[in-house]
């Protein structure tokens, strides 16, 4: 089953007997709120399940008199005839990024309790069903309400504490923290004393496995804790690598599983900090910067830049941070051979440094770019000078001619000036990528990927799940 409705699509949906009265029902209630299964039957026999808020499902109770009510979990209410259960969930709308905060905390908990059960545990599903059978289920149900009828990240967990238990079953980690702790120790330690206000920027990790907590900080503080002026991250990573190796603390990064077998790779651990077959030439294969325009939209909101190494395809995503507002661009890398595990996303003030390093002009600053059509007509000879230098052989863009470029922008700004803006940013990335000679490209591209993977000697050790 699939959870994409809100609720216009959910009315939509709804047999032409059931819309109005659902209308009235889900009066009063926020539109990207509800997420309806999209392959419900729509017959009287069958039980339509929708997921929203838990204050939601209140005000939905309070409409159907007759619904019943099962506390913390889901409310089964008969409307027109027709059976549908409310089911609590911690999901929400996307909004900024696309993500939502909440329902990935509910996941990475649900990570760390699978886990536990598994190494401190020893507890062996046999199938991602059988984790329902567990005697202390409804712990992770507590934790992750949404798990009861997401099979898929019921298939992530058992996937997870599978491949666990191969890496690190002889392992007696006693703790495997997300929050609080550890967690806020090292996050708090990366901001006041190295100056990184994201610790994801420095190392990925969701969850933490530790032996004893409490002696492996002492020896940590002890480390980072000098007088010395010239202390720098590279201390804290060597600490922590040699911690890693040891099995006394593990960062593990969580990704959704790609396939049903869960995966493991290790980065940052050692001598080396590449992975076994990376023989570290990344070639530049192509870019695709989409600006044609129809429907009162733009074909893609995003330019993607494709790479190669040792048979491993990579592709570079280039986009805004925000689909609604006037924002500056993010960097996500993906192995396409994996394109549902991501490499990850290069903190966008390294990307900065690394373009200064390399010589380039380009600058993630939204607001050094035409805010509306009068300003871009006034600069639209630098953008198609940009426009014509990126359209070559390694390009692929939408080029009829330069009227066309000029039309189609003019008309984002009039329907999407958010995209419209992000699309001439693209365009000015890509026009100084290309200005690099092909060796220089490869090793700034190179750099793109060590930086979205959170891998060198400036980053932390740990463990990608995925």
């Amino acid at each position: 089953m699939a959870y994409l409705l809100s609720v216009t699509k959910a009315i939509n949906h709804a047999p032409t007997d059931l819309k109005k009265e659902l209308k009235d029902v889900f009066s009063g209630i926020k539109e990207d709120s509800i997420f309806a299964d999209n392959s419900w039957k729509k017959t009287t026999l069958s039980t339509w399940k929708i997921k929203t808020s838990a204050e939601n499902v209140t005000k939905i109770g309070n409409k159907v008199p007759s619904a019943t009510m099962t506390p913390g979990k889901f409310l089964k209410a008969t409307i027109s005839g027709y059976k549908i259960d409310f089911l609590i969930s911690g999901k929400k709308s996307g909004s900024k990024g696309g993500g939502d905060a909440a329902s990935t905390r509910m996941q990475e908990l649900g990570s760390a309790w699978i886990m536990r059960r598994a190494i401190v545990d020893n507890k062996k599903y046999p199938t991602a069903d059988s984790i329902r059978q567990d005697t202390r289920y409804a712990e992770l149900v507590a934790i992750y309400p949404d798990v009861d009828e997401d099979d898929e990240w019921l298939q992530t967990f058992y996937g997870q504490q599978k491949k666990m238990l191969e890496e690190f079953g002889q392992q007696s980690f006693k703790e495997f923290n997300r929050e609080g702790g550890f967690m806020k120790f090292i996050s708090d330690l990366c901001r006041d004393k190295f100056g990184i206000a994201k610790k994801d920027t420095w190392n990925p990790a969701d969850i933490w496995c530790i032996k004893n907590e409490d002696k492996n900080l002492t020896i940590i503080k002890n480390v980072i804790n000098g007088t010395k002026k010239s202390q720098t991250i590279l201390e804290l990573n060597q600490v922590l690598i040699r911690m890693f190796n040891d099995r006394e603390i593990v960062g593990i990064s969580l990704k959704k599983l790609s396939d049903k077998i869960a995966k493991y790779e290790e980065f940052n651990v050692g001598k080396s900090v590449l992975p076994k077959d990376f023989d570290f030439n990344i070639f530049y294969e192509g870019s695709k910067i989409d600006l044609s325009f129809a429907n009162k939209k733009f074909g893609t909101q995003d330019t993607t830049i494709k790479l190669k190494e040792a048979g491993v395809l990579y592709k570079i995503q280039i986009k805004g941070n925000d689909t609604s507002t006037i924002c500056n661009l993010k960097y996500e890398s993906t192995a396409e051979a994996s394109s549902a595990a991501r490499v990850g996303k290069a903190a966008v003030d390294q990307v900065a440094a690394l373009l200064i390093q390399y010589g380039l002009k380009f600058v993630n600053n939204n607001k050094l770019y035409p805010q509306n059509a009068k300003e871009f007509q006034l600069k639209k000879s630098t953008y198609i000078k940009m426009y014509n230098a990126v359209n070559g052989s390694k390009f692929k863009i939408d080029k009829p001619t330069d009227q066309k470029f000029e039309d189609n922008i003019i008309k984002g700004y009039t329907y999407t000036p958010s995209i419209a803006v992000s699309k001439l940013m693209q365009l000015h990335f890509l026009s100084e990528l290309i200005s690099l000679p092909e060796k220089k490209r490869n090793y700034f591209m190179t750099d793109m990927i060590f930086l979205s993977a959170k891998m060198g000697e400036n980053f932390g050790p740990f463990g990608k799940l995925y």
